[in-house]
């Protein structure tokens, strides 16, 4: 991933061009302000979130404690009270 300046893209508008070889991390004041990347690799990020969007956060987290042997079930624990 490039970084560059949110001054130095003004500056140089053509550096947007950059994002559609690798993500360009636009950062101010030396912090990480926004990202530009490819449309069509944006759309599958997109996707994959979709895909879990379905799970419920008590779900992942029991899913969590199950992969590391905390959980002896694949129920959530407090429906079991």
């Amino acid at each position: 991933m490039h970084t560059i300046s949110a001054s130095q893209l003004k500056q140089n508008s053509m550096k947007l061009q950059e994002a559609l070889r690798d993500d360009l991390l636009i950062t101010k004041r030396d912090k990480p302000f926004v990202v530009v990347m490819d449309y069509e690799k944006y759309k599958k990020i997109q996707n994959m979130q979709d895909e879990w969007s379905f799970w419920s956060d008590n779900e992942l987290e029991n899913f969590g404690k199950i992969a590391i042997g905390l959980s002896k079930n694949d129920f959530d624990d407090a429906e079991m009270a």
